[in-house]
């Protein structure tokens, strides 16, 4: 059997997993990211219908690794989001919360960028990188740790030796469940529809999330006269729409959306995935460490699932990055505990945040509903208080990993 020593293993070569085996690869690493999806299939527009809400920190990052200039080209700025609470699907109230972009020091609260352009890009930057190789369609069937070296046996017979290994295969993560890590999860019985449209009206790059009973609406927007939808509501609701014809599909989100975007037609294929919460009860053990999805999958009212990740990203690469060069063992458990201290409270913080927000702002009962309203209104007069809340969405409160603050480390 063929074998290969390195330094770190990545299982799950999405978006998170890819962007820490390029910081690693630059910074002398050698890498191996193992992925069971397809090369044909991580490219595909079949596959990648998802569009996010990249914040300040993120782009900073993204910088760092020469990345953001080409991206940039065709990211979309949000410089307005307007949140606002409906009763049904065809009536809002008149409850709403503005945020602009002249809250902040720079011109953009958020920038769009679609899944498909961001992953290409970066996976551009690693085919570059000799340290990093891409095991695409491979599958570990065998994880043995221990004090000394994690061995991997992957389908193809190939044996794999690591310093480290890193969980990113999303969740429920199985390299996690293969190091006995267990999970709190909890199922919110919704799913979310998303895809892209074009629409016959400017977006004027704003963003409107409604809250609906049964599950929050957003409507992002999109380079060129486009826009993303993700359109959360009770599984059962959303896999009868899903399977309505594109033209009833169409009208019924126009319907909810009050016909902002005027004439909309479909850009790209629509897609459904459950929505539920869970976070791992331990982030690290020896040899192992899980980020991004396999350790916290939160609920989409917030866009922010991916800046966490990302989050992740930097903080972990920084303290490997460290370690290394003080000859540390960058797989001991005292080395990866400075990870988990680090991310801990962060994570806990939004994963509560956009569980309270979900279950506050999106139900049916009406003392909820007028309650939640006031609090639109409350925090709609206080410049103060939406300051707060835009630098927590930007990233960069707390203490902060330096690629986060766009410095080399």
């Amino acid at each position: 059997m063929k074998q290969k020593k390195i330094n770190v293993a990545i299982v799950g070569g999405g978006i998170v997993g890819s962007l820490l085996a390029l910081i690693l690869g630059l910074n002398g690493f050698r890498v191996s990211i193992i992925d069971r999806q397809k090369k044909e299939n991580y490219f595909s527009n079949f596959h990648n219908v998802k569009s996010y809400a990249l914040n300040e920190g993120s782009c900073h990052l993204l910088s760092v690794l020469e990345i953001w200039d080409i991206v940039k080209q065709k990211s979309q700025p949000i410089t307005k989001i307007l949140l606002q609470q409906g009763s049904s699907i065809s009536s809002i109230q008149p409850f709403e919360l503005e945020f602009s972009a002249d809250l902040k020091t720079n011109d953009h609260i958020f920038n769009m960028v679609e899944e498909i352009y961001l992953k290409k890009v970066i996976r551009e930057k690693i085919d570059k990188c000799s340290n990093i190789e891409c095991l695409y369609s491979s599958k570990v069937i065998e994880q043995n740790i221990d004090n000394f070296t994690i061995k991997l046996v992957l389908d193809n017979g190939q044996i794999i030796n690591s310093d480290l290994l890193v969980g990113s295969d999303g969740y429920p993560s199985l390299s996690a469940k293969e190091a006995k890590i267990k999970h709190f999860n909890y199922e919110y019985n919704q799913s979310s529809i998303v895809g892209i449209f074009k629409h016959e009206i400017q977006h004027e790059s704003e963003a409107v999330q409604i809250f609906l009973p049964s599950g929050p609406l957003a409507i992002l927007p999109l380079f060129g006269n486009r826009s993303s939808f993700v359109w959360t509501m009770d599984s059962n609701d959303a896999n009868r729409i899903f399977k309505l014809s594109d033209s009833l599909f169409l009208k019924n989100l126009n319907t909810a959306f009050q016909n902002r975007r005027g004439k909309i037609e479909f850009e790209s294929n629509r897609n459904i995935f459950p929505i539920s919460l869970a976070f791992s009860k331990k982030l690290v053990k020896e040899k192992f460490v899980i980020i991004g999805d396999a350790a916290h999958k939160i609920h989409p009212i917030a866009g922010q699932g991916l800046n966490l990740g990302i989050r992740d990203v930097a903080a972990l690469a920084e303290i490997l990055i460290l370690s290394k060069r003080l000859g540390e063992d960058i797989g001991s458990r005292l080395v990866l505990e400075r990870y988990a201290k680090w991310r801990n409270l962060d994570i806990l913080s939004i994963v509560f945040f956009t569980d309270f927000a979900n279950r506050f702002f999106s139900n049916k009962n009406y003392l909820k509903k007028f309650s939640s309203g006031i609090a639109f209104k409350l925090l709609n007069n206080s410049k103060v208080i939406k300051k707060y809340l835009m630098r927590e969405a930007s990233g960069l409160n707390g203490n902060i990993p330096k690629l986060l603050k766009g410095e080399k480390i």
